[in-house]
């Protein structure tokens, strides 16, 4: 029943809500209280691990009831609660019909805690297409001036994604020996053939990677990013993005090993790309939304070069990294926000002298700079700990991506100190010299999410203590067939490719 109630909680709050009296205050406390009662669960969960729940829903059809928590789930989970969490107390007390948007807010949590449970393929791309619905609608919605775009392009790269994945699990679920079977123990097995698990992985490389993103697959997300409210944003760059970091490692490495294996030196590649392309696009922002949007397109290309890589410490880094970044990123878009609600703008050119006491914002950008430092790395902060995961599992796997993710990280204090050097000192030759400061109600997210990177930069277990079991399975598989492939590349295309070859 507790593992129900992570479900259960948000979904009947968010069909609440639209009941109570419009512009009452309880909306938003009750969109905020659903938030952390899920968090409070989770984290009950944590210490209690409940059963899986398996029920009958459409047998026909291979449809069953499946879900679970184990250590990839557990931390994502509760990362998505507390995101949530956060998103709520960032909008704005005065959020317009706000019965409509905390219900969409609930309604996005609901399809990401069903991706995170589900222990069914066709469960998961229920919930997984779930998302799109309420994104969509928040962006465009309660966006900013280009909204209707932005949500437009969002609707069509999510659209191909949720198509991708369709046939890729449709796949799965057919080609199974036993006939139809959509479970994940069942898609376990690696009874496909090398030939049909290249196919679907391509499927499923298209699906998320665009949910990711990477390059070339990353057109919806700067517009998208840039122009989503500052809640959604938060909830856009912390949590949804991982679930496409989530569907490489369950649908890619887990039920494609062969494949996975195969084609992990492009990944590594595509993930390196990704990170020098974002670090260098994050450097030319003259607005900070954009910025620390590629800023998100960088990290979530070392991301994938964890991923391919699948060493024992580039999978403990992947959940590292997604924990990290999601509350880094958060934060930095909570605090963009701030700014922008004072100033009336996020445009870099435009903002100058902010730390000076007269701007009423030298606190916000105190917070801001050791956001940009976590996000760089720095030690003693959460990005640190995930970076150093990533790259040294990764080294002995793919040495050159990694040096080139390495030197993308690096670029990421130039574009940090860029950023904080134009905004936070300069003359104040703005008309409007005194900005009124920022309350403690509004800074209360801002100080949440930074308090959590810096716990998590001191205790390292924070980030790693749920996964390692979890990934060690998955790591000591993959990481063989990396080896054998690094020694014999001419077997890369062999159709008969097999684990069962693979030295122990």
């Amino acid at each position: 029943m507790d593992l129900l109630l992570l479900l259960l909680i948000p979904l009947l709050a968010g069909l609440v809500l639209p009941l109570l009296p419009d512009g009452s205050p309880w909306v938003r406390r009750g969109a905020l209280a659903a938030a952390l009662l899920q968090l409070l669960d989770g984290l009950w969960l944590w210490q209690h691990p409940p059963a899986a729940i398996s029920a009958g829903w459409l047998p026909q059809l291979g449809l069953r009831l499946e879900l679970g928590l184990d250590g990839l789930t557990l931390p994502l989970v509760l990362l998505a609660a507390l995101l949530t969490a956060m998103a709520v107390m960032a909008s704005p007390v005065d959020q317009s019909r706000p019965r409509l948007f905390f219900a969409l807010m609930l309604a996005t949590n609901v399809g990401l805690i069903g991706a995170f449970l589900a222990r069914n393929a066709l469960l998961f791309l229920l919930a997984y297409e779930l998302i799109l619905i309420p994104t969509t609608l928040l962006v465009a919605t309660w966006g900013g001036e280009r909204r209707a775009g932005a949500a437009i392009r969002f609707l069509t790269y999510g659209a191909v994604s949720g198509v991708a994945l369709l046939a890729a699990v449709l796949a799965l679920g057919w080609l199974q020996p036993g006939g139809l079977n959509f479970s994940y123990t069942a898609l376990a097995d690696h009874s496909l053939s090398a030939v049909q698990q290249r196919w679907i992985l391509a499927l499923v490389l298209l699906a998320f990677g665009l949910k990711l993103p990477v390059v070339p697959l990353h057109g919806w997300q700067p517009l998208t990013y840039s122009q989503a409210p500052t809640p959604v944003a938060m909830l856009m760059s912390g949590v949804v993005s991982k679930l496409g970091a989530y569907g490489l490692l369950r649908f890619g490495l887990e039920f494609l090993p062969d494949a996975w294996a195969a084609w992990s030196p492009w990944l590594a590649a595509v993930g390196a790309i990704s990170a020098i392309y974002g670090a260098l696009n994050a450097i030319a922002q003259l607005e900070m939304r954009r910025l620390v949007a590629y800023s998100s397109l960088g990290h979530m290309g070392m991301l994938l070069l964890a991923l391919a890589a699948a060493t024992p410490l580039s999978l403990q880094g992947v959940i590292a990294q997604m924990l990290a970044h999601g509350l880094i990123i958060a934060l930095l878009f909570c605090l963009v926000g701030l700014i922008e609600l004072r100033t009336g703008t996020s445009a870099i050119p435009e903002l100058s002298g902010l730390l000076n006491p007269q701007r009423g914002l030298p606190f916000t950008l105190g917070l801001m700079l050791l956001a940009l430092l976590a996000a760089a790395g720095v030690p003693g902060l959460a990005g640190f700990v995930a970076e150093l995961l990533v790259f040294e599992g990764s080294w002995v796997a793919f040495p050159w991506p990694t040096l080139v993710c390495l030197l993308a990280s690096g670029l990421t204090a130039v574009y940090a100190i860029r950023l904080f050097n134009r905004v936070g000192f300069g003359r104040l030759d703005n008309d409007r010299a005194d900005w009124v400061s920022t309350s403690w109600g509004e800074r209360a997210p801002a100080l949440v999410l930074t308090a959590l990177v810096l716990v998590a930069g001191l205790w390292p277990s924070m980030l790693t203590g749920f996964s390692e079991t979890a990934t060690a399975p998955l790591a000591l598989r993959s990481s063989d067939a990396v080896t054998v492939i690094a020694m014999a590349p001419a077997n890369l295309n062999s159709p008969n490719l097999n684990p069962a070859q693979l030295p122990a």
